[in-house]
């Protein structure tokens, strides 16, 4: 009876966690409206207001429903026993199809992160999720396809930080997903491959980076 009561009550609020996602997403922070929620949920406005104190607080937990539900499917989405580039192609591709498929609760969650000026609750559901990026890269460094002086926090912001601009690029031009994004971001691997490094590749080159951003733009340009 109790398990019961309990699914009921986890049911209710996944419920209302979706509505407000679809909610959040095509209305904004500013336009959402805890009724409209409530009946997306098919619950009282009453109800949601028992779960969740607030819009804000609700928003909150719609952030981190967004970023377990992102390493699941980031997970779900590396082949286990693939070699080292090919999972790592595979986060990237799954990575920008989700951006571009959630682009506006993504724009959400950033802006969420900093709230007067400290990070957010959904901070931690976000380590866990770059953490899938981190466990390849260390693969590829203990399996020495990559240098052991690679400097993963630095080519984990290069990784996100170009899939995230590529994505906006694509959504704000109404394109879908463009697989020579991919391309071009797995060439700016190659770099840390001990065979092809040079002294002082520990750094990230910031030419070689904004020269293949510019490729990147240069192709989404070019497409139809």
């Amino acid at each position: 009876m109790a398990d019961t009561q309990r699914q009921r009550l986890e049911a209710r609020e996944e419920a209302i966690l979706a509505a407000a996602t679809a909610v959040f997403g095509e209305s904004g922070v500013d336009g959402a409206r805890m009724a409209e929620i409530a009946r997306r949920a098919d619950v009282a406005e009453g109800t949601v207001y028992l779960y969740y104190k607030n819009k804000h607080e609700l928003l909150e937990a719609v952030v981190d429903r967004f970023w377990r539900e992102l390493t699941k499917g980031a997970i779900a989405a590396i082949s286990e026993g693939a070699n080292v580039s090919q999972q790592l192609q595979e986060l990237a591709s799954y990575h920008l199809q989700s951006l571009i498929d959630d682009f506006k609760i993504v724009e959400i969650t950033s802006r969420a992160r900093m709230r007067h000026g400290v990070p957010g609750r959904q901070l931690p559901q976000i380590r866990e999720y770059v953490r899938v990026f981190d466990a390849i890269m260390q693969r590829g460094i203990d399996l020495r396809e990559f240098s052991a002086d690679t400097a993963i926090w630095q080519i984990r912001d290069v990784f996100y930080g170009t899939l995230e601009h590529s994505a906006r690029t694509l959504v704000l031009r109404e394109q879908g997903f463009d697989p020579s994004v991919i391309d071009h971001l797995m060439r700016l691997f190659e770099q840390y491959r001990p065979s092809k490094q040079s002294d002082d590749t520990s750094t990230l080159d910031s030419s070689a980076i904004m020269e293949a951003l510019s490729r990147i733009e240069t192709k989404l340009s070019q497409s139809p």
